[in-house]
């Protein structure tokens, strides 16, 4: 990773706008495989133990044969659009993460337009991995910042079972799954007429990319190729990338680390999270997590993971609600929102 001073000349560009988070809904496939199934089944090298101790990890779910990243992804937006209480033909925008898609072309957004019904939407993917969900909740909110979407859809949805070689020690990372949020413009409401970051519907960015990291997780272009991971490297580069990107939206929006009320990680290991905790001051009770029963869901983690909050009653109107991830490419990024 390169250093601070270097990081900074590489920062996004200061995004503001108003926005409301208006329901998340969430899918994971049936087929749940453990640790212990795992070791029993199909790589003896595997030490269940070891995997919860180190990872966080107990189990995840598997997508069947059956089931594409498009199929899980249009289940999650269903589940969002009954949450919401809104119809599909209400959504203008659809943006897919994902690092798993059906296919190289077309987008699989686009499937997931014509699969879900949401004949009104413009669609298209991104791609920025484990990261991928909040890039693009972040191209969402500025879109709708601009005026040329008032209602999106941002989804998240991976099978990295198809990129996983249950021979190697590293099969015991990822799971299948997908999570979407719908999202609209927000009248910012100012509760205190003392600080910007006291307006619900405040969201704010700070994404962060260096390619020369590029080489820390990878999938080669093959079809039916699995990932190749420096563990030791993506841990190091996330340890130093999440808590810059965190620092910079906090002081931007002066906001101190114990005013945050929940943190949304992605959840690649509880030791990276642990890090991540106390490089910022904030207090690990405060993150979600569902990387004990989901593993790691790459893109659709964070979407999975504010479902699971939401529906828990974990956030009320006028929490400060952190998101941050990273993920290959190197990426990283952290987003603040105040809930309205």
């Amino acid at each position: 990773m390169t250093g601070s001073a270097q990081i900074q000349s590489i920062w996004s560009k200061t995004m503001n706008t108003g926005l409301r988070i208006l329901a998340a809904g969430s899918y994971l496939p049936e087929t749940t495989l453990t640790n212990h199934d795992i070791a029993a089944q199909l790589n003896p090298t595997v030490r269940p133990e070891w995997v919860v101790e180190s990872l966080g990890i107990t189990q995840r779910r598997v997508a069947s044969p059956e089931e594409s990243t498009s199929d899980l992804a249009t289940r999650a937006v269903h589940a969002a659009l009954r949450n919401a209480g809104v119809s599909a033909q209400s959504i203008d925008l659809i943006i897919l993460a994902t690092a798993s898609p059906d296919m190289r072309a077309p987008a699989t957004a686009c499937i997931v337009q014509s699969k879900a019904g949401l004949d009104q939407a413009v669609a298209f993917d991104v791609s920025a991995v484990c990261s991928g969900f909040l890039f693009a909740m972040t191209v969402a909110a500025s879109m709708i910042e601009a005026g040329m979407a008032r209602r999106a859809i941002v989804v998240g949805a991976d099978t990295f079972s198809d990129a996983t070689s249950w021979e190697r020690r590293d099969c015991v990372f990822f799971g299948d799954g997908a999570g979407a949020v719908i999202v609209e413009r927000a009248d910012i409401r100012n509760v205190s007429g003392r600080r910007l970051c006291c307006n619900t519907g405040l969201f704010d960015a700070q994404l962060f990319s260096d390619g020369r990291d590029r080489d820390a997780f990878s999938i080669a272009r093959d079809g039916g190729a699995t990932f190749e991971m420096d563990g030791k490297g993506v841990f190091r580069a996330a340890s130093r990338a999440v808590p810059d990107c965190i620092e910079a939206v906090l002081a931007r929006n002066d906001i101190a680390a114990s005013d945050i009320d929940i943190v949304i990680p992605h959840q690649p290991s509880r030791s990276l999270l642990e890090h991540i905790a106390n490089s910022c001051g904030i207090p690990f009770s405060r993150f979600e997590l569902c990387m004990d029963r989901y593993a790691n869901t790459v893109g659709a983690t964070i979407p999975i993971t504010l479902t699971q909050a939401m529906e828990a009653d974990r956030i009320k109107s006028g929490d400060l609600v952190l998101f941050a991830a990273a993920g290959a490419g190197f990426t990283a990024g952290a987003a603040v929102h105040r809930w309205s």
